[in-house]
């Protein structure tokens, strides 16, 4: 008899990247692999509200890594990252969508496996800073964005510092710390965002 994760192989086999599609109303089942090799399978149906998903990530031989459950309602698909640098990917997993800002499902991939790091981070922008360090960008109107950097030790997320973002009328923008501690410098931290400050307008 054929095992549930041998049948999982032969599936994922015919199932399209996750990274090739668009959103037509209802996700498709899709794939995506990642650099180390695995692959990480997601399935849709008809949920409470939106649709109910289900991740499995397999090695190369099949071997089961990671399996999790999730709802979502966004229009956009899962994707790999590696946000702290570790050279092993990250999966997102988009939840809910709103006007800009979309909270994640984030799943850290590392030597140990994978860890589930947050079930509610939001932004419209995930990105790796330094190693074990990555920035999260999000709209809170118009003019003004907040940039939240978290710092990844392997087991626990730590948000490590906050800066805003304000849009002037003349277009200029101006940073500020508005939350964490300063041990690498405000400069440094509005220095990894501000070089964006135009495409985030």
């Amino acid at each position: 008899m054929i095992s549930i994760f041998a049948a999982l192989v032969l599936q994922t086999a015919s199932l399209p990247s996750c990274a090739d599609l668009e959103y037509g109303g209802t996700h498709q089942d899709c794939v995506l692999t990642t650099a180390d090799g695995a692959t990480a399978t997601f399935t849709f149906e008809p949920g409470e509200w939106g649709e109910s998903g289900i991740l499995i990530v397999t090695n190369a031989e099949g071997d089961c890594l990671w399996t999790d459950e999730f709802e979502t309602e966004s229009f956009f698909y899962p994707r790999l990252e590696d946000l702290d640098g570790n050279g092993f990917d990250d999966i997102l997993v988009p939840l809910i969508t709103g006007n800009v800002n979309t909270e994640m499902l984030l799943i850290m991939g590392g030597e140990r496996g994978y860890t589930v790091a947050s079930r509610e981070i939001s932004g419209h922008t995930f990105e790796a800073v330094a190693p074990g360090l990555f920035v999260v960008q999000a709209r809170s109107s118009a003019i003004e964005h907040y940039a939240s950097f978290y710092a990844w030790d392997g087991e626990a997320l730590d948000l490590e510092a906050a800066v805003s973002i304000t849009f002037d009328s003349d277009e200029s923008a101006t940073c500020t710390l508005a939350t964490g501690a300063v041990g690498r410098g405000v400069d440094f931290y509005c220095a990894a965002v501000m070089n964006q400050a135009d495409s985030i307008e």
